[in-house]
């Protein structure tokens, strides 16, 4: 590495192991928090579990200075990532993030222990998860969060579909209290303000009851670190043409959660409502383009696009004693929904006097589910206490499509030989016909649709559903007062691919009273999401620094099958992982390394275009569907998801804290970890023989998967309390990345390391007041440099796919919270 080294990062690995231990509350991951994840054993705990997890507590939530909950993962563990991708349309406000460096949708997001649903939409750029859909974490408010926990490990066969990479378990507030709060947040450039407020209300009830309710609004504004420019002929004088940053976002959200005595056991409900709306920018289109009329835009335009997204969630259980079994039969139901439209653009084909502003259409995920799980403990001779589950569950998906408005997608009346005519006109060719678009200059006939976010057609729009049932078996026991196993097994069945059987095998053996060996086998699976089975979409993208025109297909497409392609199919895995575990007067620290290998993964396919030999079949393909009023109108290139590839993830996580007792009562928790992990493309096996493998997955989208997030990921963190005071000191190092996105030659950024500084004072019972400095160095990642034309001159003088964390720099906040 240049420049950084995890040494310098992690010096207290090596230093504090000589120092004086003292049991106390941790600010940090809790090692003594009972565990609800990875087993179904009651009072299991982090330090004799036989599976790594760790837990965020609230405290460590509160001291973060996290914008949302996924900022918050990012900055307390280290195998999380969230990339801040920009210009990518709805993934500017529905960023992707992932566990272990797998895909968004190969980790499994449970709240209360309860499936979550996915967000709709699918990530078609050229970022970290292209090809894959994960779960909205900003739509669950930090304020609402008691603790997370996070099993690093395979868990298929324990809670299905989706755990290949591991499990992250949102637990929410049930406790008695209330509070109001206000946040102000900027940076050091003065942009990217973000207001905040929020309030908590929680009661207790008879027997173990609660109701909580908490509500959270969000006002950030936006900031922008593209460089001017003046490419294109935009104006005499340079400007940001482009978004390299952060859009504007508003967002509300309210949650509750509620557990009511009832008869002989608890009547429980969780759920939330969120509302997010952001603003964003598309590529510039110059004046000089077909694309642009200069009666509206002398200058050219930058498309200003909008994301609105609903994301609504309820669930419902009641928990009962049955004969020693601890039943829980639940539904939970869940939906976002994610709406884009144009603010300020054009359909050029209409002519300089057509509308600038359109809706664009919508996407649509729904869950529901039914389970029922039965856990009971009991003594079982040698096998000492035994803990045995039982369970099944039916589940339901839905995804839907929405057309836009006609002009968010359609060809309209084209200028064409200085007269406007139908598009429909079999007299006219409109790919051959031209036009002065106000520049002076005769260009080709522009594509339909608007810019920026071309609109969902009538043909695009569907409603489709898929079933799946499923059952499962969990066991754990001691085979000796040192040796503990436990054994997992699921069967689940899908509508559209059929069924999936898979296991898991854990144990753990205690070496000393301090020293424990642990280890963990599985095979998991991953059924296609449904979003990668039936999103299609017209949109404009970068092809070798040029915008053409691009349609998805779908999988099971007769379009596809004519290429070659096959319907979806399941994504499968096996993990293996070992470990040490140490607690001890001194140290507590977990080490462990794992395996990941995933077979046929599900990737979106890079261009598929015409090579020029009229009697290659992929050019007879689009002779067929590129004409007037044909499905490839104008069309250069296409793309699908496909199973294609199969990988190896192989890494380590290595956990560790100290805690001491200071005089007059302080306290310092230190904290340092360590994330390492590698991946690598075993084969390519696509589907078709028609379109070469180089194609359908090249050099750029391997670097996507192998190197475009961080291989090395570290954190230490220093907590001090004393009376009212508590300070936190935290330093995040991430590794150098690399891709090659858009045809630019391979480009690694280099590593770094961000250093926060947060405190919170308690004034009193009732006011606490927060506040901190993040990013202290004001740390950037690297600029392109020269090998990133044409990108650097429209203004993209950062990497933009890859981005590890925030471009914001450094930032202020600071919090007031009233406690009533």
């Amino acid at each position: 590495m240049k420049g950084h080294s995890l040494a310098l990062l992690l010096p207290s690995l090596l230093v504090l192991s000589a120092g004086q231990l003292q049991a106390q509350e941790q600010q940090g991951f809790d090692i003594e928090e009972i565990i609800s994840i990875g087993t179904r054993a009651s009072g299991r705990t982090v330090t004799d579990s036989l599976v790594p997890v760790d837990v965020i507590s609230e405290r460590a939530i509160v001291n973060s200075g996290a914008v949302d909950t996924a900022d918050m993962l990012r900055k307390l563990a280290p195998s999380f990532n969230m990339n801040n991708t920009t210009t990518s349309d709805g993934q500017d406000v529905m960023r992707p993030a992932t566990l272990r460096s797998l895909a968004p949708d190969q980790v499994l997001v449970l709240v209360n222990g309860k499936r979550r649903h996915q967000f709709a939409l699918v990530a078609v750029q050229e970022n970290v998860g292209r090809g894959s859909a994960g779960t909205d974490l900003s739509a669950i408010p930090l304020s609402a969060i008691k603790r997370v926990e996070i099993l690093r490990d395979g868990a298929a066969a324990q809670y299905g579909s989706d755990a290949i990479a591991g499990v992250i378990n949102i637990v929410l507030k049930d406790a008695d209290g209330a509070n109001l709060w206000g946040q102000y947040r900027t940076t050091a450039e003065g942009d990217g303000t973000t207001y905040k407020a929020g309030g908590h209300w929680g009661r207790a009830l008879a027997e173990g009851g609660h109701v909580n309710v908490t509500y959270e609004y969000v006002d950030a504004g936006s900031l922008n670190r593209a460089s001017p420019s003046d490419w294109f002929g935009a104006s005499p004088v340079t400007r940001q043409l482009v978004l390299v940053g952060e859009p504007d976002v508003t967002s509300h959200n309210l949650w509750f959660n509620a557990s009511l005595p009832l008869g002989t056991g608890s009547l429980y409900s969780f759920g939330g409502f969120s509302e997010k709306r952001g603003e964003s920018l598309g590529f510039f289109r110059g004046p000089d383009d077909g694309r642009v009329w200069t009666a509206l835009y002398p200058d050219g335009v930058t498309p200003e696009l909008g994301t609105d997204t609903e994301d609504r969630s309820f669930a419902l259980g009641y928990r009962w004693l049955v004969s020693d079994w601890d039943m829980d039969l639940s539904y939970v139901w869940g939906q976002n929904r994610i709406a884009f439209s144009n603010l300020r653009s054009l359909n050029a084909s209409y002519g300089p006097d057509g509308p600038t502003r359109a809706y664009d259409g919508a996407l649509i995920n729904q869950q529901q589910l039914f389970n029922i799980d039965a856990v009971r403990g009991m003594e079982l001779g040698r096998f000492g206490n035994v803990s045995v589950a039982l369970g099944a569950e039916v589940r339901t998906d839905r995804f839907k499509q929405q057309a836009g408005d006609e002009v968010s997608y359609a060809r309209g009346d084209t200028l064409c030989d200085e007269n406007f005519v139908n598009s429909n006109d079999p007299g006219k060719d409109p790919l051959t016909c031209s036009f002065d678009n106000g520049s002076g200059a005769q260009v080709g006939i522009t594509a339909p649709g608007m810019q920026g976010f071309q609109g969902y057609s009538p043909d695009m729009a569907i409603s489709a559903s898929r079933d799946s049932q499923a059952v499962y078996g969990d066991v754990e026991f001691e085979l000796s007062d040192r040796l503990h196993m436990g054994a997992a097994l699921r069967y689940e069945h899908f509508d559209d691919f059929g069924g999936a059987t898979n296991g898991k095998l854990t144990g753990r053996y205690d070496l000393t009273d301090a020293l424990a060996l642990r280890a963990a086998w599985s095979s998991g699976f991953r059924a296609p999401g449904m979003q990668q089975a039936w999103f299609t979409q017209r949109s404009i993208s970068l092809d070798n620094g040029e915008l053409a025109d691009l349609v998805t297909l779908r999988p099971n497409d007769a379009l596809a099958a004519e290429l070659g392609f096959k319907p979806l199919r399941e994504e499968t895995s096996q993990n293996f992982s070992v470990g040490l575990t140490y607690t001890g007067a001194r140290w507590t620290s977990s080490l462990d390394w794992y395996s990941i290998d995933i077979a046929d993964r599900v990737v979106y396919s890079g261009n598929i275009s015409r090579t020029g030999d009229p009697v290659h079949p992929v050019d007879q393909f689009f002779d067929r569907y590129d004409g007037p009023g044909e499905a490839l109108d104008g069309v250069r290139n296409v793309s699908v998801f496909t199973n294609a590839v199969d990988t190896r993830t192989t890494g380590l996580d290595w956990v560790n804290e100290w805690g001491f007792d200071l005089d007059a009562g302080a306290t310092l928790v230190l904290e340092a970890s360590l994330h390492l992990n590698n991946t690598r493309i075993d084969q390519i096996n696509t589907s078709s023989s028609i379109v070469p493998d180089s194609w359908v997955f090249d050099d750029s989208q391997a670097l996507l998967l192998t190197r475009a997030q961080p291989r090395e990921r570290g954190i230490v963190a220093l907590n001090y309390s004393r009376d009212a005071w508590r300070v936190t000191g935290r330093a995040n190092y991430y590794g150098p990345v690399t891709s090659a996105s858009y045809g630019t030659p391979q480009h690694t950024w280099s590593a770094k390391t961000l250093f926060d500084l947060t405190a919170q004072w308690a004034l009193g019972a009732h006011w606490v007041l927060a506040g901190g400095v993040l990013n202290v160095l004001d740390t950037r990642p690297d600029t392109w440099g020269e090998d990133g034309f044409p990108f650097t001159e429209l203004g993209f003088n950062y990497g933009w796919t890859t981005f590890p964390f925030s471009l914001a720099g450094r930032e202020y906040y600071l919090r007031a919270t009233w406690q009533f």
